[in-house]
């Protein structure tokens, strides 16, 4: 009886490891599906492409920059016509934390050369996290903000 428990035991075991294997090929393909996406944003905003920001942001989407500037969707929009997107960089290190089975949060970091209104260029480097939220089969960016790095 203590043998066949133990046999039992083990059993549970391996079958737990073989899925949490299977849970993180599945979190290692989320990670690079959001950080595709979360690419092709920064070229919509560098190249003004404000159909390719429309659907990526969902509609009550909210940008939080390192100085403390909100934007929701409508006002993003508005913001591209003034901004300027020199340059930026995304350091390959980079990790997605699951919340729920639709809701996934993006960790990465970022440096980036930008300027508003024509204002001087200046560069950041931050530490930048993507709340993303899966509606119709859909990933949809709800959050993103932004921490400098000193």
């Amino acid at each position: 009886m203590f043998a066949r428990r133990i046999f039992m035991g083990g059993a549970a075991i391996v079958a737990l490891g073989s899925t949490a294997r299977a849970q993180s090929a599945d979190t290692l393909k989320l990670r690079e599906e959001l950080m595709a996406l979360e690419k092709a944003s920064w070229g919509y905003m560098r190249d003004k492409n404000y159909d390719g920001m429309k659907g990526y942001m969902a509609d009550d989407g909210l940008l939080i920059f390192n100085d403390g500037t909100r934007f929701n969707k409508r006002e993003t929009l508005e913001l591209m016509k003034d901004y300027k997107l020199d340059s930026f960089t995304i350091e390959p290190t980079y990790a997605v934390r699951m919340i729920t089975p639709d809701v996934a949060t993006l960790l990465y970091r970022v440096t980036y050369t930008s300027s508003v209104k024509g204002a001087p260029m200046t560069t950041a480097k931050t530490l930048s996290s993507s709340v993303y939220v899966r509606r119709d089969g859909k990933w949809w960016s709800v959050l993103y903000q932004e921490s400098p790095i000193k």
